[in-house]
């Protein structure tokens, strides 16, 4: 039987691994049967037994019991909500071409080296030894089971071929707790002119999607003119430091070194068709009327931006003709001020004539296929082609995902212009942050959306002169999630979801999830991040919302 730690938060991190664990091994043969999972909740009673004999000796015999039964049922409830994460990460998104089994066994494996770092050598062995057990609870090892652990007991002797650095103080960047951030006027009517759904009569949706291919136009005519201005200005730049009092979009990496005065940043996360979501940020944090001010005295004010970290399209009910239209309507009023960085979502790929979302499912192009020709599909292709991918902002760095592989950096990145490699770009839009010093390449190969480590992260931001790093990508339920140590900050942020919201399906996993936006401040030099709860609800009414006057004529949810 294993032996917890005597300090109790870290043997409650070691009791939740090994639930984790079973869990695993449970899913890992494709049937979570009924006897594998009596052996979990017995196997939990008989640790919580171990322990509560071991910790608690001098205690009467009821305490005993009493404080068996509580912790029995605690930790039934973390089996419950580590089975049902499992189960979420069936309906995640995953690259086309790539298999959901493959995906949700590297995640699992990806979990479990994470975990793995709690325990020394001998609770290695000891776990390693429990899952044995549950391998063969139902009488048989699967071979899917017998492989996975023979690939996690590698990956966990594997020699990590990673450089380390040395510890330094991080830029401090001021972080707050999560606010309300009231409305304090009218929608802003710049949305009014174009919330309206698709129509069914062939001839006036002809005329809509002639209308989103015109602003599609306009959009990529604008990101190639602010190219063509910062063409080649990373060139043998190794740190953002080196620039100063400038910005530029050099191919698809925007640089901000801030002027000679003060900045507030809108950041949005994703988004996923969640067309209230976006209205009510930009309502909320009045970015229209500070852009307003700022224009017609910029000495007074601070300079507005609003930052978008991809993942417009899919999930939610309004994708094109909502949030990526809105989205596009913003940056090309004020495309000084508004940056629309391309998602994984934002990824259409053409084979044999016809046109395919990038990742699976692939809602909004699936659903629109039936009533639009190719081409429609193809412009936006050349749209999310010509999407800049990252902003670096006075040593914080905007990306969708994360950074690219160990292996991927190490072979094709230079200096600062590499970020611009194809393949950089595509793994960027891709990764997660794991809780693991270290995720070894071998690991890293296993799956197109792949995690990274702490002190990978942390020296990939040292290499460009950053201390922060500011992503979306990943769902996580709390909206908003902050990591720093010495050396690194980073920053989660999803903007979709609501348990109440009209823009998601009845059933959609991202119910859950409370919708977050966060407001970056740079004053004479400091940073602070203030994170606030987005008001979809305002934004689900017909008085504010012209989508909800009626019913969409084509769902590309149906």
């Amino acid at each position: 039987m294993i032996t917890f730690s005597a300090d109790p938060q870290l043997a409650e991190r070691q009791m939740h691994a090994i639930i984790f664990y079973l869990t695993t091994f449970g899913y890992i043969d494709g049937d979570f049967d009924n006897s594998e999972r009596e052996f979990i909740r017995r196997y939990i009673r008989q640790l919580v037994t171990h322990r509560v004999l071991t910790g608690a000796a001098d205690a009467s015999k009821d305490l005993q019991i009493e404080l068996t039964a509580k912790y029995t049922k605690h930790f039934g409830e973390v089996f419950a909500e580590v089975d049902r994460h499992v189960k979420d990460l069936f309906t995640e998104a995953v690259a086309e071409g790539e298999e959901q089994d493959k995906f949700v066994h590297a995640k699992l494996k990806v979990r479990c080296f994470e975990f793995f770092e709690s325990f020394d050598k001998e609770g290695q062995e000891a776990l390693m030894e429990c899952i044995n057990e549950l391998m063969m609870a139902d009488g048989n090892a699967h071979p899917a089971e017998i492989k996975f652990r023979a690939e996690l007991s590698e990956l966990l002797e594997a020699e990590l071929d990673v450089k380390l650095i040395e510890e330094d103080r991080i830029h401090p960047v001021n972080v707050s707790n999560a606010v309300e951030m009231n409305l304090t006027a009218p929608s802003h009517p710049f949305f009014d002119q174009f919330e309206y759904h698709y129509s069914r009569d062939p001839e006036k949706m002809s005329q809509q999607v002639a209308s989103d291919l015109a602003l599609v136009r306009k959009a990529i005519d604008q990101l190639k003119q602010q190219k063509q201005l910062g063409h080649g200005k990373l060139s043998g730049k190794q740190k953002v430091s080196e620039f100063e009092d400038t910005e530029f979009l050099d191919q698809h990496v925007y640089l901000v070194a801030p002027q000679k005065h003060d900045y507030e940043l809108l950041v949005l996360g994703d988004l996923h068709g969640c067309y209230s979501c976006l209205k009510a940020a930009v309502n909320q944090s009045q970015f229209f009327e500070k852009l307003e001010a700022f224009r017609k005295d910029p000495e007074q004010h601070l300079e507005p931006k609003l930052v978008f970290l991809g993942d417009y399209i899919d999930r939610g009910m309004f994708s094109l003709n909502g949030v990526l239209r809105a989205v596009l309507e913003m940056y090309l009023h004020a495309p000084e001020h508004v940056y629309v960085l391309r998602g994984n979502h934002e990824y259409f790929l053409e084979y044999q004539g016809q046109v395919y979302g990038g990742v699976k499912p692939s809602e909004t192009i699936n659903s629109l296929k039936p009533h639009l020709p190719t081409e429609v599909f193809r412009q936006y292709i050349e749209l999310f082609e010509n999407l800049p991918n990252m902003l670096f902002f006075e040593g914080m760095l905007f990306v969708h995902g994360g950074i690219a592989r160990d292996a991927t950096l190490k072979e094709k990145y230079k200096d600062l212009s590499s970020l611009n490699d194809p393949d950089i770009r595509f793994e960027m839009m891709w990764s997660d942050p794991s809780v693991a010093e270290v995720i070894p390449a071998e690991l890293q190969k296993q799956s197109a959306r792949f995690a990274f480590g702490r002190s990978q992260a942390a020296f990939f931001l040292k290499r460009v002169g950053c201390h922060s790093l500011v992503r979306g990508h990943e769902k996580i339920e709390e909206g908003f999630r902050a990591f720093e140590d010495e050396s690194i900050a980073l920053f989660t942020l999803f903007s979709a979801g609501g348990c109440n919201n009209r823009d998601l399906p009845e059933n959609s996993g991202y119910r859950s999830v409370t919708p977050m936006a966060m407001t970056v401040t740079y004053r004479q030099g400091e940073l602070s991040i203030r994170p606030w709860k987005i008001d979809y609800e305002s934004f689900n009414t017909p008085e504010r919302n012209a989508f909800f006057k009626s019913p969409p004529e084509i769902n590309h949810l149906s």
